[in-house]
């Protein structure tokens, strides 16, 4: 059968971001599994009035973790306070975050995705008006403001919330015993303090871990010269990337398996870690007998795709793309992996052999739904059997319409379409559309011929997973003995 139309490709800009510091907090409270008094000490921890919708009994939960800049937990006598101030004056004063992520944990199949939300994020913000403004300003609002932003605004149900600050990143940072880097060149960042001298495998202590996740003015040194890396928050958090995986990994490996490292960790956990009321200790059990062996290259990580943006008042955001990020947002949302919006996927239909006026019909119910018809018309031959063409990489697309369709229309590959463009030809075997999705598994619908960008193992990871480095990243562990 010949093509039967042509459209335009777009290619939508990737990027991964990563924060640090609450995934630790998160790692030490988990890893109290089987410890009995944890019950007692997990009376002590601090609680936040927030409200928040409940997960269904087994069914896999979203942790909003917050990073919290304030400094009330910073010693004014730590060797890094300046790093927190410009001539005496602190300007984190107040409630702000450089850490906002999406920890989505499914118990069933002990799968952990993380997504990053950048503090400038420009978004509706939740509340009476819904004005746009910084994600950012959400939480210099309130908790429950930031939970209601990213609800409303992303469409992703918070279940529970885990908040830590500055000092309680630094206490965890101490009870793992510090964090090995392996350091390819010597670096410094005047603003934060951090000093690495000379290239080799460095334990980060507490106050050297700080310094470096919060680093955005490095320089770097090469050739006898110090280099500036311009990246700025996109640099730092590719280096949280990595930093948070070490951290991770050095927790899971060394510090919960010792009984007094364990009581440790527990310790920093209740002392700076804050948790809404619904989580309770049996949930923070359960989960850390289900995750005692996780491992840490298994983290999926990702972030909304962004376009950088000037508001009329003369503010610099990230606007959100909002059909580049759909497959990300829909893991988060509770949908199948690869899966996307109606709004997203743009249809052609044409009659094919069915009765006349059909793809009028069928074009204004898709369109209900929430599908976007591009074109309505007849087929150039007619078609013993519907059929639905889609660009290769675009199978979700061609699965989203099947989902809404009674009958089971033959999915044919068509290299002139673009991504989630697809033409519907209703054939005399076409029945109805029905508004509500079925849950009915149709990946096996997808000719094998085709390579399905939703496809990579038994997970259904989107491509959008792959991590654009920033910047300065340190070397391989392996080249300094940090292995």
């Amino acid at each position: 059968m010949s093509s039967p139309t042509r459209h335009r490709r777009r290619s939508p800009r990737q990027k991964v971001l990563l924060s640090i510091g609450v995934v630790v907090a998160l790692v030490c409270m988990l890893g109290a599994a089987g410890v009995v008094y944890a019950y007692v000490r997990y009376s002590s921890i601090t609680r936040y009035d927030v409200a928040l919708p409940p997960a269904a009994e087994g069914e896999p939960r979203n942790f909003l973790l917050v990073g919290s800049d304030s400094r009330e937990g910073l010693d004014p006598t730590d060797a890094d306070y300046a790093g927190f101030v410009t001539d005496g004056v602190d300007e984190g004063a107040g409630q702000r975050t450089d850490t906002i992520m999406v920890l989505r944990v499914d118990p069933d199949t002990e799968q952990a995705d993380l997504l990053s939300l950048p503090r400038d994020l420009y978004l509706p913000i939740g509340g009476p008006d819904g004005s746009k403004d910084r994600i950012n300003a959400a939480f210099a609002q309130d908790r429950q403001t930031l939970i209601d932003t990213i609800q409303s605004g992303l469409g992703i149900p918070i279940h529970h919330y885990v908040e830590v600050d500055f000092g309680g990143f630094k206490d965890m940072v101490g009870a793992i015993g510090g964090v090995d880097v392996s350091f390819d060149a010597a670096l410094r960042d005047p603003n934060t303090g951090l000093d690495i001298s000379s290239p080799g495998c460095v334990s980060l202590g507490p106050t050297e871990a700080l310094q470096f996740v919060r680093s955005r003015h490095l320089e770097i040194r090469r050739d006898g010269e110090w280099v500036s890396d311009p990246t700025g928050d996109l640099g730092r958090i590719t280096r949280q990337q990595l930093f948070i995986r070490q951290a991770v990994g050095k927790a899971l490996s060394k510090g919960l398996t010792n009984p007094v490292r364990l009581n440790e960790l527990v310790g920093v956990g209740v002392d700076n870690v804050g948790l809404d009321p619904g989580l309770g200790a049996t949930d923070l059990l359960s989960f850390g007998r289900r995750f005692a062996s996780f491992d840490e290259s298994t983290l999926h990580t990702y972030t909304p795709v962004v376009v950088p943006f000037r508001t009329s008042a003369g503010a610099s955001v990230l606007d959100l793309d909002e059909e580049a990020s759909d497959e990300i947002l829909n893991l988060f949302r509770g949908l199948p992996p690869g899966s996307i919006s109606p709004e997203f996927v743009s249809v052609t239909v044409l009659n094919g052999g069915a009765e006349d006026g059909r793809a009028t019909d069928v074009a204004s119910a898709l369109g209900q739904i929430g599908f976007t018809i591009d074109v309505i018309g007849d087929s150039d031959e007619a078609y013993p059997r519907s059929a639905i063409y889609f660009a290769p990489g675009s199978e979700s697309a061609a699965l989203q319409l099947v989902s809404h369709l009674t009958s089971r229309p033959e999915l044919l590959a068509d290299e002139a379409l673009g991504d989630r463009e697809v033409v519907l030809v209703i054939g005399p075997d076409f029945t109805t559309v029905h508004q509500q999705a079925t849950t009915e598994d149709l990946s096996g619908l997808v000719p094998a011929s085709t390579t399905s960008t939703t496809d990579s193992g038994d997970r259904g990871e989107a491509t959008t997973t792959t991590t654009v480095v920033n910047g300065y990243l340190p070397g391989d562990d392996s080249a300094f003995g940090c292995g």
